[in-house]
């Protein structure tokens, strides 16, 4: 019996494995090594590719969300029909932690590099779901398409500021984050009555498409705040800043360390409030109604600055002066990119270029690499050195 049970074992056990291996891809020594930069990620285009895309796709719409799993909603024109696939886990992340080992600096701080060659990984679940469509809505949606594309290229309506959305067709691209747009509501309307299964849900958003085209060419009237209300409040050390102030780039901060770096400061603790009850004590304080987002800073002196040391000589001793240039992928250069010192948080341990794409700041001597990037692209380990430093920041691969 035992003998048995053993065997049953290995057989069920060689089922769950072949199972997964049909989701397991093996990495050989021809696969081209990563690039030298923590979110370059040749990887996660291929598997986005390959686990969202269908072989035959006209067009459609590719959501990369922050946080999220990934999604796709496109037409295949073998099968007449609207494919919607969705991860159940973050390819970013999974293709990510794939290609990155995390090394630890000290007791508190670790640092991601990539590696050589990716390491054999679990490719995650993707649930798809379909519905045909008839020729007349397939029509209507590649105008729908069409003229989103074409506004954004023209700069018609506000198309081109995010990258959560990414509509195409016919090899032609538009961007968008604002999830008050027509199309992005009209996406997840779709997207919902595919997953449902709603077909009388799909044709009547059909029967209205004609207003979604409407939207796109049509700029939206100007909004009207109430007397005492603003879209936002930014406080820095307890003082407001004007309400034309456009730095917050929630989650990611890059926007907020280049603009305090020009002025000579770091950021010393950051806090966001969207909550009505959070907000109003600050509303109160400042006697203003905040429609958005509340965002209190706090700042140091940037003691990294050249201004800085200038009025501290002293600090000479244990510091060395970098500069250098940094261009972007046609080489040009790169306005507004954040050189810091690697290994170390951001805030505090770095500077900006000017408009000619030059840095400079004084660094303890015991660094020996920066990290450079546009809020996009990341290039890592670049040394330091007592000559002028280029760096190029390079096109990431689609």
């Amino acid at each position: 019996m035992k003998k048995y049970a053993l065997i049953t074992s290995l057989l069920v056990l060689a089922t769950l494995t072949s199972s997964a291996q049909d989701r397991l891809i093996h990495m050989d020594d021809t696969q081209k090594p990563q690039r030298k930069s923590t979110m370059a990620n040749p990887l996660f285009e291929t598997e986005k590719a390959r686990l969202l895309m269908p072989n035959k796709v006209e067009f459609g719409v590719e959501c990369i969300p922050s946080f999220t799993p990934e999604w796709t909603l496109t037409y295949d024109s073998v099968s007449h029909a609207l494919v919607y696939k969705i991860a159940k886990e973050s390819i970013w992340y999974t293709t990510y932690r794939a290609t990155h080992k995390t090394i630890k600096i000290d007791k508190h701080h670790s640092k991601s590099v990539p590696l050589k060659r990716p390491k054999n990984y679990k490719a995650p679940h993707v649930s798809t779901y379909s519905m045909t469509i008839s020729d007349e809505q397939v029509e209507a949606l590649k105008n729908i398409w069409t003229t989103a594309v074409s506004a954004a290229v023209d700069k018609k309506i506000l198309m081109l500021d995010g990258v959560r959305w990414t509509y195409f067709i016919n090899g032609k691209r538009a961007k968008t984050h604002n999830e008050k747009n027509v199309l992005v509501k009209f996406t997840d309307e779709l997207v919902n009555a595919i997953m449902a299964g709603d077909k009388e849900r799909k044709d009547s958003l059909f029967a209205t498409s004609q207003k979604v085209i409407t939207g796109l060419t049509t700029l939206p009237p100007p909004e009207v705040l109430e007397p005492g209300t603003v879209n936002k409040l930014i406080i820095v050390d307890g003082i407001p800043l004007a309400d034309s102030v456009t730095f917050i780039n929630v989650p990611n901060t890059f926007g907020e360390l280049v603009y305090f770096n020009k002025r000579h400061k770091v950021i010393h603790s950051i806090s966001y409030h969207y909550d009505k009850e959070e907000k109003k004590p600050l509303e109160d304080k400042y006697g203003v109604k905040v429609k958005g987002i509340i965002a209190e800073y706090t700042t140091s002196p940037d003691t990294l600055c050249d201004a800085y040391v200038r009025e501290h000589p002293e600090v000479m001793q244990t510091r060395r002066y970098v500069e250098g240039y940094v261009l972007d992928g046609d080489g040009r250069p790169q306005a507004d990119a954040w050189v810091h010192i690697e290994g170390k948080s951001q805030m505090g341990t770095g500077t900006a270029t000017d408009s000619t794409g030059h840095f400079a700041f004084w660094v303890p001597r015991t660094a020996t690499m920066l990290t450079a990037s546009n809020g996009q692209i990341w290039v890592n380990r670049i040394p330091i050195t007592d000559s002028s430093v280029t760096i190029h920041l390079k096109k990431q691969a689609r």
